[in-house]
């Protein structure tokens, strides 16, 4: 009789790398904004970025409800997750899932989404909702597959003169 031993992917994070997490996200973030803001602004993306996390992490680590965790594939940090779970409410958001390039379609992001819901089913959570921006394909076909559903759609035309 073989003895399989499941690894866990996901790992809490302690705060000194929520802290080196945050920064890492805050760069990221704002160069989303930069590619999918389809406005004239005249903050900085980074600005933005910095202010909307602020804005969703008005306690920092010790935010209510809020997540976090490392994606852990052969005992390295692959990867971040951060996750909002509101017990009561018997839902959840995902904020982000995050690979390193490296480690991109390998079938890790999959098997990590797997074991949030599990995490989440464990927890009687009935709502597991995401948002994704409508050019990471990638992403949306990933979604898709484990059987999410559009809850909706922003769209945008740019108009030129």
């Amino acid at each position: 009789m073989e003895l399989v031993v499941k690894v866990k992917l996901l790992v809490p994070m302690n705060e000194d790398e929520y802290n080196t997490y945050i920064k890492d996200k805050t760069q990221r973030y704002a160069l989303t904004l930069e590619e999918n803001t389809f406005e004239v602004i005249n903050e900085s993306a980074f600005l933005r970025a910095k202010k909307a996390i602020s804005g969703y992490l008005s306690n920092g680590f010790n935010t209510k409800y809020h997540e976090f965790y490392n994606v852990i594939e052969n005992r390295k940090v692959v990867g971040y997750v951060w996750l909002k779970v509101v017990e009561e409410n018997k839902s959840a958001f995902l904020y982000e899932i995050y690979l390193k390039e490296d480690f991109r379609s390998k079938g890790i992001g999959k098997k990590v989404m797997k074991e949030l819901e599990s995490l989440l089913l464990n927890r009687e959570i009935a709502f597991f909702k995401l948002h994704v921006f409508g050019s990471n394909e990638h992403a949306i076909n990933l979604y898709n597959n484990l059987g999410f559903h559009v809850a909706g759609i922003n769209m945008y035309k740019e108009l030129v003169k």
